[in-house]
């Protein structure tokens, strides 16, 4: 297909103590990417996520990393873990299910070097397979309205709209996100 890259050989784990550094500067490529071009999550306006967010998420064993493993760098990058925002307890789930049943899906991004290489898709399949593993029943993410690229991925993978919901985070303005479930 015209435009698309050669897919990059990915690996996934969890990152530990010693990503950190590489960690932060993967999501800070992104934000600086999206500064340059289309900002749909608003990232870049927001500056989000912060280096306090991610050290966060790899001290609780919460980020996970897509590894090239031709180039031995970081491809893309996601948080995990069942925290959810006030908001979707409001939700018309399809499916019931206690918090350590739900695998939330955070801040998922592709590095501006592996984008259309399958990177996001990959992303997503693998969290999947951790959300099974760990005997989930439901992933559920949230993605701001305007980041179309993101919702569309989201249908392909199988996840269920839920239309447009309220949400707060803290240190945002952004509040008009959309709501999606993939049922396991």
């Amino acid at each position: 297909m015209e435009g698309r890259e050669e897919p990059a050989r990915l690996r996934f784990r969890q990152a530990g103590p010693a990503d950190t550094a590489a960690a932060q500067a993967a999501y800070r490529q992104v934000i600086d990417h999206l500064a340059t071009t289309v900002d749909f999550p608003h990232w870049h306006t927001e500056n989000r996520p912060t280096r306090t967010e991610v050290t966060g998420w790899v001290d609780a064993g919460e980020l996970y990393l897509a590894l090239d493993e031709r180039e031995r760098s970081i491809a893309g990058v996601v948080a995990l873990n069942h925290e959810a925002p006030d908001a979707y307890r409001q939700a018309a789930w399809d499916v019931e299910a206690p918090p350590e049943q739900v695998l939330v899906v955070h801040a998922l991004a592709v590095c501006p070097d592996f984008l259309r290489q399958g990177v996001a898709r990959f992303l997503v399949d693998a969290t999947l397979e951790v959300a099974r593993e760990k005997g989930c029943r439901a992933v559920r993410l949230d993605t701001y309205v305007e980041n179309t690229a993101a919702r569309g991925l989201y249908a392909r993978c199988g996840f269920t709209d839920l239309g447009v919901h309220t949400l707060h985070y803290e240190g945002t303005d952004l509040s008009q996100f959309h709501l999606f479930e993939r049922v396991l």
